[in-house]
Parts: structure tokens; sequence; C-alpha cells
């Protein structure tokens, strides 16, 4: 059974968390000014309030009157909800529904004498006689002003996490820099602002959240980018929504159609496979898996194959079950039994040998088109096999087909290709180890590598 959760109800993050907060845990957002910790923060705690929590936020970095007068400005924002003071006895406990009481200890404040005592030990004080269900500090990095030595930091900070965690209060913290708390905490959120190169020549900024750790829960890895707007914060899904229901078709290799959502009818996509031991393999899963489907297949013969009547039936399976369903253009003049010719079009890989393929199969079939971009460049040259392609591109998108294109490590076409495909999956080499990354595609859960390996002869991926 899996952890309680606290959902944080920021768009996009829960999915990040893998469906929410530890209930209870300890939570570090960290990242340089400006990039929308204290937005964060306040919207976790609007959104908690607004569903019965009560919530304590601590600012020991601003002036009461400039958060209010900020957070005023946020859609999430609600008035109704707000209970202020600058020392903790302003009030006394509040039984029913959901609050949120902002607490000054920031150091005017302090200079001024209205808060006095260990922070600690006041924040848990109010914490039990109010019964907080979620603490916010912002910033623990301003704490540190409060507190002596490195020594009593990292002991005054244990103390407090064991029993934030014994009392079973989610608690949330930001900082600004790196600090004794990052060893501490249960979760660590990174903010973080990057240089990307645009078309151009142009330099452009992002703004990106990782989820660098979490204890007790399976999360996303890697950076996603997000926006600030008067919303909030808003994590960007890195695919473009979820797939129609019955509009895609499967890869034959199962985790990774979880990773893609499986491929739209009417997209291309480039698989440039640069481990070479798992080129046919991969291949091979996607034609079994086509006609096992039920949907025509056109497949680009690669230099080499071989046609023989026992590899035939090993690849594609029984001739008698494929009349309509199978057609092979071959370039190369593979030498083919008489029982095959019926599959196998000797034709040229343009128009003319697309409509002779089309020809062998049924009528109004959908199919895919799958290709060897590396055969194509040697028996056409690049120019041609480039032409030859955009017009299986064309095709596919046309008639609501599929056109997958392999390339391995020699193929001088992989740039092009990916750039005018749907979708790109890389799988390489690395160190002994064979990686697959989803690198675009129109419906991905993830663009993160995994670690490839063949099982019982099955494709099996590992997230690392």
């Amino acid at each position: 059974m899996g952890l309680a959760t606290v959902n944080t109800d920021i768009a996009g993050f829960d999915a990040l968390l893998g469906g929410g907060i530890p209930k209870g845990s300890t939570v570090l957002v960290s990242g340089p000014p400006g990039s929308g910790k204290t937005v964060m923060a306040l919207q976790y705690t609007f959104n908690q309030a607004r569903k019965g929590g009560r919530v304590l936020f601590v600012s020991t970095c601003e002036l009461l009157y400039s958060i209010n007068k900020f957070a005023s400005t946020m859609s999430f924002f609600d008035l109704g909800l707000v209970r202020t003071g600058v020392n903790l006895d302003f009030y006394g406990p509040r039984e029913e529904g959901g609050f949120v009481e902002f607490w000054d200890y920031s150091l005017g404040t302090i200079m001024e004498g209205e808060c006095t005592g260990d922070i600690f030990d006041v924040i848990q004080e109010r914490v039990s006689s109010h019964r907080i269900d979620h603490l916010v500090v912002d910033s623990i990095t301003a704490v540190h002003l409060f507190l002596g030595s490195d020594v009593e930091r990292h002991q005054k900070l244990l103390l407090f996490l064991g029993w934030a965690s014994r009392s079973g209060c989610t608690t949330i913290f930001t900082a600004e820099r790196d600090g004794v708390e990052r060893m501490l905490v249960d979760a660590i959120v990174d903010l973080r602002r990057h240089g990307a190169g645009a078309p151009g020549g142009l330099e452009v900024s992002l703004r990106t959240i990782e989820v660098v750790k979490l204890r007790g829960q399976e999360h996303c890895f890697g950076r996603y980018l997000y926006n600030i707007s008067k919303d909030g914060v808003t994590v960007l899904d890195p695919g473009t929504g979820s797939p129609p229901a019955g509009e895609t078709a499967k890869t034959g290799i199962s985790d990774l159609d979880d990773i893609i959502s499986g491929m739209p009818y009417g997209s291309s996509w480039h698989f440039e496979v640069r481990e070479e031991a798992l080129y046919r393999p991969i291949m091979d899963a996607m034609i079994r898996e086509t006609l096992a489907s039920g949907d025509g297949l056109v497949y680009m013969a690669s230099a080499g194959d071989d046609l023989s009547l026992e590899s035939f039936r090993k690849r594609f399976g029984p001739e008698t079950e494929l009349k309509g369903r199978l057609a092979i253009m071959d370039p190369f003049n593979i030498p083919v039994p008489d029982k095959l010719k019926e599959f196998v079009v000797t034709a040229d890989m343009g128009e003319s040998g697309h409509a002779s393929s089309r020809q062998r199969l049924m009528k109004g079939k959908r199919c895919r088109i799958i290709a060897n971009a590396g055969s194509m460049e040697k028996a056409l040259g690049v120019q041609e096999a480039l032409k030859t392609l955009d017009y299986a591109l064309g095709r596919a998108r046309g008639k609501s087909d599929i056109l997958a294109v392999f390339s391995g490590p020699a193929c001088t076409l992989s740039a092009d290709i990916s750039a005018s495909s749907d979708g790109v999956v890389d799988v390489w080499d690395y160190g002994g180890y064979a990686l697959l990354r989803v690198r675009k595609a129109p419906y991905a859960k993830s663009f993160e590598p995994y670690v490839a390996r063949l099982e019982d002869g099955q494709l099996r991926l590992k997230r690392l």
C-alpha cells in the first residue's frame, strides 16, 4: 500500500510527484531569486486552505504587508481565508474550517522587538496549539541568519524536522541557496533558469523544474518547463495531451508504447538505432505488431535482407495468411522463391513503387510503411532517398498511414529525417549499456533515458 499523499493542486506538479506529496513530508523548494519559489509556496498555501486545511505561512524575508500585497494580485488569493498577525498569541485556536495564517518573522520585525524566542520553538508551539496541517517557511535560508554555527543549524533543523515528521504536519521550505537542509529533507524540488539557443542564433531563458529527491514514492525524473502567471506556477506537459481513443498504433514494444502513448495514424517516426544488436529486434517487433493488428504493411527491403522462404516466415509469418496484408518494396532485386513473388514489388521506391505496393493490399486498409534509411541512401543516393522519404511521409499523412524510418550509425540522413518526423526515438550504446530515449513525440509521458535490454526475445525498458 502506498503512502497517503497531499495533492498540491498546482497544475502539472502532482504528476511530476507521482500523485502528490507524501503526507507529513518535508519538502525543499530551491531556486534563485525570481524563480517562483514564493509564488509556488503561496499557491500551495491557498490551495490547501481552500480544501479545509489549516496552514501557517511564515515569512522570514519579507514584511507581511508586502506578502499580502503581492498575493492579492494572484487568482488563487482568497481574503476570506486569511488570518494575519505578527505575534503568535494574536489569535486563539480556531476549531473549524480551513485558513491561512501569515506570520511575519522577518529581520525587520525582529529588530523592532516584535518577535522573540527561538523560531523553531515558537513554530512548534503554534503548530501544536492550533492543529496546523501545513507549514510553509519562506525562506529557510533567512532562518540561518538567526542561528549560530553550522553545527547549531544542523542540530536545530534536525530536531525540528524530526518533530515535524512525528506531528504529521506537511512542511514546505523555500531556499535561495544550498544549505544543510538539503541533506535532511524528504523531498527536493529545484527551480532553475537555463539559457537555450533559439532560431536565428538568439539566446532565450527557460524556467525548469526538477524533482531531485522524493522519499517513499516514485516520481518523474528530468527537467520540465514551467511558467508563472497570475494563476501561479504551471508545469508544462511536454506532450500535447492525450491521444484520441483508438487513433494510435502500437510499436510492438509494450514499455515504449507506455511512454509514447502509441503512434497516431497519419504520423511519421524516426528510430535512430545506433546500437547494432537492437536494430533488427526493434524493427521486427514493429513488423509483427503491424501484421497482428490487421493493418497492412509496406516494407521497404534493406540491403542484405534474406527473403528465403524460411527467413520470410520467421519475420512475417505464414505466407498463406499475408495476402492483401503485406507488400515488400525491393530495389535490390533480392532473390525470392516463387511462392513469395506475389508479395515482392521489384520497383523504385518512389511514386510508382508505392502505387504498386498499395495495389497488393486490401482496398481501404490502413497501413504502416517501414523503411531502412541507410539502405535507401545506399541504393538511391542522398538526394533521391530524401525525396522518396518525403513522398512516403506525404502519402502516410494523406492516407492516415504511419511511416516508421529506421537508421543506423552510418546513415547521413538522420538529421533531415528527425527534423521532418513527428516522433523520434534514439537508441545508443553507453559503456556497454543500451540506452533508449524518446527525443520527441506528440503524446510522450517522458523524455528521459531508459536502459534497454532483450529479455526472452522482448525488448524491456528500465528507467534510470
